[in-house]
């Protein structure tokens, strides 16, 4: 194992202090489009703290918080992304404690609450690897970019963050953390995202005339859902495999009438090596497939039809972050990261990445996120901490 690099000035990790700044955030209700209260303890914290940050929004109401060490113009910017809104609470009378109650549980193992996995505690870990650096010389800037919007579309939050990058309002980051769940192994790719809307035409008629004068939009859908749910075997080895799924279906417009349309949603994720074009070519292909056999059957599409259009993105291995952070938690566990292979969705890493900026996931693993009873593992968010510190060291100092 390679020596340590963190210098003697930057404080050691306290396990009690990250619970209690994770507490403190999971405490305040902060469904998307209701971040305010949140972001003002942030920034009341970091008062505390002696920290240094900036207020940034498209919307007043929701903010979005640049904290700050160090000087840009000595050294490369190190910056660390986590978002503090939530999904609803959608099921209050299934959670043992109160989702805004953060309770640690009997072994002290696991920390309950909203957002507490996804993604308030890996947030409150930023703020804690901020506070340790305060005092610390540093080679460059090191920050954490606290955001709203992250779970409908990024508009007001890192989009936003982004915007004022490139206007030159806020210092461009060479390198990019985000803390989102990844049970500690790296993350440094993302599967694109691409929407497609399919249209099935038929003929209505009256239900005593299906046989006859009929053809069901509904049941040449279902034709095409059965074909397009498949798996798809391509492989990458940062990140796994691609996904399709039919998501919505919508037909029909009374009991005793044959469907003359039906519409399904499809939303395909692309990994490395895979574009826009032939993605929506093998659907293509695949309904082209289908019409062969049947002559009624017939479809108009619609590509990215909400316009949230993204490539696959990932960070070179060989990138200044990726080595760093591999390094660093190769010495704070003893064991290499292993590569994030897994079935997991987007984060506002891509949108970082698609600006240009070497971007790595690296954050904790937990339980139920969006559900009752959410928790993240405690031990993790430690690991996380140093290994931040470690990175932030080799990178910085």
């Amino acid at each position: 194992m390679s020596q340590r690099t963190i210098p003697s000035t930057v404080p050691a990790v306290e396990r009690d202090a990250i619970i209690a700044i994770a507490q403190r955030l999971i405490a305040i209700p902060s469904p998307s489009g209701e971040e305010a209260a949140v972001m003002a303890s942030v920034t009341a914290w970091c008062d505390e703290q002696g920290l240094s940050y900036e207020v940034v929004s498209r919307d007043p109401a929701r903010p979005n918080v640049i904290v700050s060490i160090g000087d840009p113009s000595t050294g490369p910017t190190l910056a660390m992304n986590g978002h503090l809104d939530t999904v609803p609470v959608s099921d209050p009378d299934a959670w043992t404690n109160g989702p805004f109650e953060p309770v640690v549980s009997e072994d002290g193992r696991r920390l309950f609450g909203r957002g507490a996995s996804d993604m308030k505690s890996s947030v409150g870990v930023m703020l804690y690897v901020m506070s340790l650096f305060r005092d610390v010389p540093l080679r460059g800037c090191l920050q954490a970019h606290v955001v709203s919007d992250e779970e409908t579309s990024a508009h007001d939050g890192s989009i936003f963050v982004l915007e004022e990058i490139a206007a030159g309002r806020l210092p461009r980051p060479d390198y990019c953390l985000i803390g989102e769940k990844s049970d500690l192994k790296v993350r440094n790719a993302e599967r694109g995202i691409l929407g497609i809307e399919i249209t099935f035409i038929g003929r209505a008629s009256h239900t005593a005339a299906a046989r006859t004068n009929g053809i069901n939009a509904i049941a040449k859908a279902s034709k095409a859902v059965l074909a397009l749910e498949q798996v798809i075997d391509k492989f990458h080895p940062a990140i796994g495999k691609p996904v399709i799924s039919v998501n919505t279906i919508t037909g029909g417009v009374a009991h005793n009438v044959v469907p003359g349309e039906c519409t399904i949603t499809v939303d395909r994720r692309l990994i490395p090596g895979e574009d826009r074009d032939t993605a929506v070519a093998e659907i293509v292909a695949t309904l082209d497939g289908i019409a062969a056999e049947d002559p009624d059957f017939r479809y108009r599409m619609t590509v990215d039809p909400h316009g949230d259009w993204i490539a696959a993105n990932i960070t070179d291995e060989n990138s200044p972050l990726v080595q760093a952070l591999k390094a660093a938690a190769t010495v704070v566990t003893g064991t290499e990261p292993p590569y994030f292979v897994a079935n997991a969705g987007a984060t506002d890493g891509r949108f970082y990445r698609q600006a240009g900026i070497d971007t790595v996931g690296y954050g904790p693993g937990g339980e139920r996120a969006h559900g009752a009873n959410e928790c993240v593992f405690i031990d993790d968010l430690v690991t996380q901490a140093k290994v931040y510190v470690e990175t932030a060291t080799r990178l910085l100092s």
